[in-house]
């Protein structure tokens, strides 16, 4: 099969915080990067394709002699939550909240397969769903459900616990699997999944930070594109959220031509003056709902004075801002 599209792959914003964990594993974190095509101009939202990343893993997975070196990742990786989205889903309340955002914001690193969590007859089951026709790696399959288990023991104080796992590729359930997952382990099944007792979902984690795992929630639901949005006028949508203000600023930050984007929003029929109103509502909407006062929401959106964006704001949504 040939190599599968970017549209399938990892994203950069998984990769780099992956690459350090490779470093405390005496991995050149650098080369790792660098034999991905990544370099440090690549925004978060960039996505490779997820068989190069594959074979890096898998060669240095030879090269150490670890055939089971998504778990050797994984017992790293409990050290310290992986990246903003592993900080997102471990200062979450409960393990239920833990996988809700993890289901919803999975796009953020991968977009080869869908993560669920299903519920029902007492149980509750998390599955990974590959795309259609997309090959999936042996080691980025097992290292999240492998974190899963290692995390969420230590978040609980160990009283987590799966009932089982089950693994679409061959494999053989060797003794670092059950020291790992603690549950039966079967290679060679319908789904790549875990299993585990509905009631565990209730499970308050001792990492629960609700604050910052808000903040961190909204800051992500900028990075990770809506169901059916198209993609490049997403990208141009964190751009400007994050300071771009001119097309020629706007191409350059997603990498692309001031002509080519222009043609694109104009296929579209959309403007960057419109999206820009769009960006703006919607921090508005953020920061008046987390009680900031008309003014600063005015002065962090860049306006000269409160007025202007009242006037603004009540253009947009045709009423006037009111601060929760």
């Amino acid at each position: 099969m040939g190599c599968v599209d970017a549209a399938h792959g990892i994203s950069v914003a998984l990769l780099r915080p992956l690459s350090q964990l490779l470093g405390r594993l005496g991995v050149d974190a650098a080369a790792f990067l660098e034999g991905l095509g990544v370099d440090d101009a690549m925004p978060p939202d960039s996505y490779v394709p997820a068989e190069r990343v594959d074979r890096g893993l898998d060669a240095i997975a030879a090269r150490r002699g670890d055939p089971a070196f998504a778990l050797t990742m994984a017992r790293e990786a409990a050290v310290r939550p992986l990246g903003m989205f592993g900080h997102l889903v471990w200062l979450s309340g409960t393990v239920r909240d833990a996988l809700g955002r993890a289901t919803r914001f999975w796009a953020m690193v991968t977009r080869r397969t869908k993560l669920t969590l299903e519920e029902g007859g007492g149980r509750a089951v998390v599955r990974q769903h590959p795309a259609p026709g997309v090959p999936r790696g042996r080691i980025l399959t097992e290292f999240p459900f492998a974190s899963l288990a290692l995390r969420g023991r230590e978040a609980t104080g160990g009283r987590f616990a799966l009932r089982a796992v089950r693994f679409a590729h061959a494999g053989e359930a060797t003794p670092a699997y059950a020291d790992v997952f603690r549950a039966p382990v079967a290679f060679g099944a319908a789904f790549d999944e875990v299993e585990l007792d509905a009631a565990q979902l209730d499970l308050p984690l001792a990492s629960a930070d609700p604050i910052t795992s808000a903040a961190l929630e909204a800051n992500i639901a900028r990075l990770v594109p809506a169901p059916g949005a198209d993609p490049l006028v997403d990208r141009v949508r964190r751009a400007l959220g994050q300071g771009a203000a001119s097309l020629p600023d706007v191409a350059r930050r997603i990498g692309t031509s001031s002509r080519t984007l222009r043609r694109h929003l104009e296929r579209e029929g959309l403007t960057l003056r419109g999206l820009v109103d769009d960006v703006r509502r919607a921090r508005a909407d953020e920061l008046l709902a987390a009680g900031t006062a008309v003014k600063e929401v005015a002065f962090a959106l860049g306006f000269s004075e409160p007025s202007a964006f009242s006037r603004a704001y009540k253009r947009w949504t045709g009423r006037a801002p009111r601060s929760s």
